[in-house]
């Protein structure tokens, strides 16, 4: 029998007299409360996305981007700096965990937040507003040591939270490495004028040409202010530990990039040899070639063991750096005074070391030299020491500290490069946001260990300003919808989304400065560029805001029982006609929804 034969014939009727009788009812059926037959409840909740977990500065970035998204560019920003001071700064220099984090890289890549923090950064512009205070004036003052990253932001914060602060710093303007360790090319001078101006008008006193060098000066402090935070970072270059390493024509990469700033000048001839494989002798590499020389890296492991940001190490290969891998030094090559090269040895890897990276061991007869008219040691930075006084211990070359950067003094804190925790910038911003907490809690007599318990988010170690405001006022800046949602510490994943809402789209690249204006008339312009807004707004429309309602009615739609209503931000659940199903929670694209048992009552 063939298929068409198969098929059912159709039933047809000529009018309606023809149909099948059927029962209806012309009355209402809301006597019928289908809640009765509930054991689950469903109800609304706010998630912490997976990019804000990822963020060392608890950076709500679903909730600025949402804003952002809406053309409302001081709420986007006001909402950013809840938790990240700087978004125009970390827009340019942040490596963005954020965006490893960022769960639409399962569908077409993650959302170019980096990008995105930037254009929102630049949106506010030369408009910068000033920082509305959280509190009252406490009366209380805190002194910090270091206007580097974690300086600024421990300023920043503890301004906000009602505290008068006082920042010395020993350069002639503040910044720290934000000014004389990071290349013009990656950060406006401008830009971070523009911050450190702005914190000026919240009312941060700036002591500059005055810091802090030695151990009597910290004493002073702590006995004149009611809290210390120490952010001096690793300004020492660490030594090669070779034959000849101070013979003119060898000089550390910080110190290099620093002279930029400060106004020395270096002739570093034509044939510059860096060595390390940081983001400081990427940097210096880099700027080298911008002076016109031939740039070579050595770096003893691979390239996969390389800590330099896998964007910059391309970029600089991109605008000629040759970077030779497995390569060490043994000795400087001298000539007339003057440092004419490197012995080198190859190197090959062995087992790992204590840092988890392959140990770099020398194979024997392999030696090799290199030329150079100039010789940059960038493979570590050290901390002056002799500034902390001796009861305050050091580890591993890192100051001890307890939680949130406290010291074994209690009112003395510290964070940034000088404690025991990955060098970036972002990370810097998350101590002193962390240290700006445990001195408001010491200022306020109340109990860290506590407090961490509700502002930590997830299972990370960073913690959140917006729950910390809440802790302290029980008001939530947090939620996006309305007091009903239930805040919850839990952090969405891609397998908590219901993907097929989502469609597969790639990221847009940020816009850059074309290589050959990079090296030609243009050296010290950003090579990054921030995006028109045709290409922000597409960018923005790819978030999937996770863990959040974005009211997009799917729950209203599906509810078989039509037991949810709209209001005007966020719906209402009948639970007299809610039958709990689940099918509204399941059809929730973003986990913005949950279902519960039922509480039972006696």
């Amino acid at each position: 029998m063939s298929q068409e034969q198969n098929r059912p014939k159709p039933i047809k009727y000529n009018s309606a007299t023809e149909m099948p009788y059927c029962d209806l009812s012309q009355a209402t059926m809301e006597w019928n409360q289908t809640g009765t037959w509930r054991y689950l409840r469903p109800s609304y909740v706010e998630r912490t996305p997976s990019c804000q977990a990822a963020c060392p500065t608890s950076n709500d970035i679903e909730k600025w981007i949402k804003l952002f998204e809406k053309g409302e560019i001081e709420a986007a920003w006001g909402a950013a700096t809840i938790e990240n001071p700087f978004p125009a700064i970390m827009g340019r220099v942040c490596f963005h965990p954020c965006m490893d984090g960022c769960n639409r890289g399962e569908l077409g890549g993650s959302v170019n937040i980096n990008m995105l923090e930037r254009a929102l950064g630049d949106a506010v512009g030369e408009k910068l507003p000033v920082a509305t205070p959280f509190f009252e004036k406490s009366g209380k003052s805190v002194a910090i040591i270091g206007s580097g990253p974690a300086g600024l932001a421990c300023a920043y914060h503890l301004t906000r939270l009602g505290h008068k602060v006082t920042v010395f710093e020993r350069e002639k303007k503040a910044g720290g490495m934000l000014r004389y360790g990071i290349p013009a090319y990656r950060l406006s001078k401008d830009v971070l004028d523009r911050e450190i101006e702005r914190l000026s008008r919240m009312g941060v006193e700036f002591k500059l040409d005055s810091g802090v060098r030695d151990a009597t000066k910290m004493q002073e402090l702590k006995q004149d202010y009611n809290a210390v935070f120490v952010a001096i970072g690793a300004q020492k270059s660490r030594p090669l530990g070779i034959p000849d390493e101070k013979t003119t024509g060898v000089m550390s990469g910080l110190d290099f990039l620093r002279s930029f700033e400060t106004g020395r000048k270096h002739n570093i001839g034509n044939r510059v040899l860096v060595i390390g494989g940081g983001n400081t002798a990427v940097d210096a590499a880099r700027t080298a070639k911008r002076l016109g020389a031939e740039v070579t890296i050595l770096y003893r492991r691979s390239r996969a063991e390389m800590p330099a940001s896998e964007e910059e190490i391309q970029a600089a290969e991109d605008e000629g750096v040759r970077i030779e891998m497995l390569i060490a030094p043994k000795r400087v090559i001298v000539k007339s005074g003057h440092a004419a090269g490197l012995e080198c040895q190859r190197m090959e890897l062995g087992e790992p070391d204590e840092s988890g990276r392959r140990r770099p061991v020398p194979v024997e007869g392999s030696e090799i030299t290199f030329e150079s008219t100039t010789i940059l040691s960038a493979i570590g930075e050290q901390i002056e020491t002799n500034i902390i006084p001796s009861s305050l211990r050091f580890d591993n070359g890192a100051l001890v500290t307890k939680s949130c950067g406290q010291t074994e003094w209690n009112s003395v804190f510290a964070g940034g490069d000088i404690i025991e925790q990955p060098r970036t910038v972002v990370d810097a911003l998350c101590a002193g946001k962390k240290s700006s907490i445990a001195i408001d809690c010491l200022l306020h007599g109340d109990n860290l260990d506590k407090v961490l318990d509700k502002i930590q988010i997830g299972d990370t170690e960073y913690v959140s300003m917006a729950r910390y405001l809440q802790h302290r006022t029980g008001n939530s800046p947090i939620l996006s919808t309305n007091s009903e949602t239930e805040l919850l510490n839990e952090i969405v994943r891609f397998e908590d989304l219901n993907a097929a809402y989502f469609t597969k789209s790639s990221p847009n690249e940020s816009p850059t400065l074309p290589v050959k204006d990079r090296l030609n008339g243009k050296s010290f312009e950003e090579v990054h560029t921030s995006p028109s807004e045709e290409l922000r707004n597409d960018e923005l429309s790819r978030c999937f805001h996770c863990g959040r309602c974005t009211e997009c009615d799917n729950c209203f739609i599906y509810c078989p029982d039509v037991a949810i209503a709209k209001k005007q931000s966020g719906f209402d659940i009948d639970l007299y006609y809610c039958k709990g199903c689940g099918v509204c929670s399941f059809e929730c694209p973003r986990a913005a929804m949950k279902m519960s048992e039922e509480p039972t009552e006696l």
